[in-house]
């Protein structure tokens, strides 16, 4: 079935409106914590459905179907009987005990169709619909001459975990490996330890040296007169040689074991262990593991058919329900009103009870005896990926509740220093600027702790209650804001070969090393960050210290972090104009303090750092030279994507912020002016990576 699975992930990845689409949402269950609409008609409208047919079938996609269905004769996505000019749906839900993932699907061609699926799989008659299942019976397929119902679901493990749900079900549970006293070596180590220290002060080894050597004449002497008891001055022996064939058939003379007399002041060597005694000791742990697994195997899938039976019959009343309409329907103007450039579009109604299942709730509950609420004040989520000429994009909000709303309407209530964009440049690799009143954010900093990890039991909500309670007292938040006010600036100007110190070791022959200082080639990120501060007196306080404890050096008022490891990314520290700078440049930082930095506070990095709360921005058409310039390899089947980076606009991501309930945000990439819109560069340059690989 795995087959098919793949045919269905990457059909429903094609898809994407028309009248009939309204009535396919109002089969989607109103209570699906996600929703994702497919526009079809928009998606092909961007892009050209032969290219796309190109890269699937180099994928395997046409082939893999053929394979399991002879029937099927076709390249062409157009033949798999689905209403490509369409919107699809995919819905998700989960609970306490089940995860469910489905989608609904606009159909063509129903005989085209049912050509996809593998000719040994049954297709039968549920609900008066032509259905297929998947051997463990946990996806459910349904059609009819209009549209595909697919429905799987997935136990949620800790659930089944609960020792009431094991006994409800006749869950056993899983054996314990047992790990055996002889697993680990029979050698005495620490008694070893002790003879060999022993020996150190007592032994002399040469002597030592002439014993072992008439040790091994006198046992070559018992094995040849097996029938002699054998005296010598330090060794008795107590049995004769014996002979023994192991399983190969091959007869072995074993030595009798050799009784020493206890010389005053001698120190026996270390014996062995019992080699045939070892063997049977393998073969015995062999045998119990051999038993372990089959055991573990059989009740993991007793326990897996009860779980698959479960869910079996779960997705069986939702499919039915969903088919007949027996449900209330979910409603979006968005959804049902997508335009042509808006290719996909998420809709998460609750998005604090989505992640509230997914937190290990029942581990924390078993470390502290309460599981915190998580209640971040979180509600509904959207987000569009949408077409903008040659920009691809994805538009989104966050919507909180009341409290939170005000709360974060406070915290991102700041705007950059304008100084700080005096040093940004339009040429730089990269750069990331966010603000937040820090005031604020620490004001309301106890309250939102409380919301998260409120909900303990009585011990650790009171020690939560503390923390907040002393927090509120202790910290001053409007002198903590005057010396980091909350906006930042990171600026990654590139990536170059830079000599760095590191500390080696070198070792004597008595293994006693020395460090030594070396130094190294290394690609080092050319990085600068910097923050507004109003009192910076803490800063000069903690430089003083450190510089008395050759911690930090002062190089005429920039000072350097003495790392004495690496220096790959020690920074550099400048504090000028109510700025604090850190960064690995020092000629930057002369540059800087010296006022003789050019800077571009006009630029277009400048604009957008200084319109959002939050930026982050990289610079793709400095790729293909940083990469030259590194002698960076790249893979032949990339070359010609990587040349073309120059040619590309910025990848990036901003936020403004918040603006009514929703916090907003947007993230996109400007592909080059060279094929007829973002998507068609992006299937254009999947297809040219498809053809590199297969050649």
């Amino acid at each position: 079935m795995n087959n098919l699975k793949l045919a269905i992930v990457l059909l429903a990845v094609s898809l994407g409106g028309n009248a009939y689409s309204q009535d396919l949402l109002s089969k989607v269950p109103a209570d699906s914590k996600m929703v994702v609409g497919l526009n079809g008609k928009g998606f092909f409208k961007h892009a050209d459905v032969n290219q796309l047919n190109s890269i699937l079938k180099r994928a395997g996609l046409f082939e893999t179907i053929t394979e399991d269905n002879e029937e099927f004769q076709s390249d062409n996505i157009e033949d798999l009987g689905i209403d490509l000019n369409s919107k699809a749906y995919v819905h998700f839900n989960v609970n306490d005990s089940l995860q469910f993932l489905g989608a609904i699907i606009p159909l063509k061609n129903k005989a085209q169709f049912e050509a996809i699926f593998p000719k040994d799989h049954e297709i039968t008659v549920v609900g008066g619909m032509n259905t297929i299942y998947s051997e463990d019976k946990t996806l459910r397929i349904s059609w009819d001459q209009n549209t595909a119902y697919i429905l799987g679901g997935m136990p949620m493990n800790h659930y089944f975990d609960q020792e009431g749900i094991k006994e409800k079900y006749g869950l056993l549970e899983l054996p314990q490996y047992e790990y055996a006293d002889d697993y680990v070596d029979e050698y005495d180590y620490q008694a070893a330890d002790s003879v060999a220290v022993a020996a150190d002060s007592t032994l002399d080894w040469e002597e030592y040296g002439d014993f072992t050597d008439t040790l091994h004449i006198e046992e070559e002497k018992v094995e040849k007169e097996v029938s002699v008891p054998i005296k010598i001055d330090i060794v008795e022996q107590k049995e004769v040689a014996k002979l023994y064939t192991n399983e190969y058939g091959e007869v072995i003379n074993v030595p009798p074991p050799a009784v020493y007399k206890e010389d005053k002041g001698y120190v026996h060597p270390p014996a062995s262990y019992d080699e045939f005694g070892s063997v049977d000791s393998v073969l015995a742990r062999d045998e119990y593991q051999d038993d372990y697994y089959q055991q573990y195997s059989r009740i993991s899938n007793h326990n897996d058919s009860i779980k698959n039976d479960f869910v079996n019959k779960a997705i069986n009343k939702m499919m039915d329900q969903i088919i007949s309409g027996n449900i209330k329907g979910y409603k979006s103007k968005q959804l049902t009103s997508l335009k042509d450039n808006e290719l996909v579009r998420i809709e998460v109604s609750s998005f604090d009870s989505l992640i509230y299942l997914y937190y290990p709730k029942h581990l924390l509950t078993a470390i502290t005896g309460g599981s915190p609420a998580f209640d971040y004040g979180y509600e509904a989520m959207n987000s569009t990926i949408l077409v903008e000429g040659n920009r691809m994009k994805m538009v989104g909000d966050l919507t909180f509740d009341k409290e939170m709303t005000k709360i974060y309407k406070e915290v991102y209530n700041k705007k950059i220093n304008p100084k700080l964009l005096t040093y940004l440049n339009d040429d730089a690799l990269g750069f990331l600027s966010f603000n937040l009143n820090s005031e604020a954010y620490l004001k309301h900093m106890p309250r939102i702790v409380q919301r998260v990890y409120g909900g303990m039991d009585a011990k650790v909500g009171k020690i939560i209650d503390l923390f907040v309670t002393g927090f509120d007292i202790v910290v001053d938040e409007k002198a903590v804001a005057n010396v980091f006010k909350g906006d930042n600036l990171l600026i990654l100007n590139g990536v170059s070969q830079k000599e760095v110190k590191y500390i080696d070791y070198e070792y004597d022959e008595d293994y006693n090393y020395t460090e030594i200082e070396k130094t190294k080639m290394e690609k080092i990120p050319n990085y600068i960050w910097m923050f507004s501060s109003d009192d910076t007196r803490i800063f000069e306080k903690i430089f003083s210290i450190l510089e008395l404890e050759n911690n930090l050096v002062n190089h005429d008022g920039i000072y350097e972090i003495a790392s004495g490891k690496a220096d790959e990314f020690a920074p550099y520290i400048l504090i000028q104009d109510g700025i604090v700078f850190l960064g690995n440049d020092l000629e930057q930082m002369e540059q800087i303090k010296a006022k003789t930095y050019k800077g571009q506070s006009g630029g277009r990095f400048a604009a957008l750092a200084k319109k959002n709360k939050f930026a982050l921005l990289f610079n793709t058409k400095k790729v293909p030279e940083m990469v030259e310039d590194l002698k960076l390899p790249v893979h032949r089947s990339m070359e010609e994507e990587m040349n073309t980076l120059s040619q590309y606009g910025d990848i990036y991501m901003i936020s403004n912020g918040m603006k009514g309930k929703k916090f907003l945000w947007e993230a996109g990439v400007d592909f080059p002016k060279t094929s007829k819109n973002g998507l068609d560069y992006l299937i254009n340059s999947l297809d040219n990576i498809s053809k590199s690989l297969k050649d």
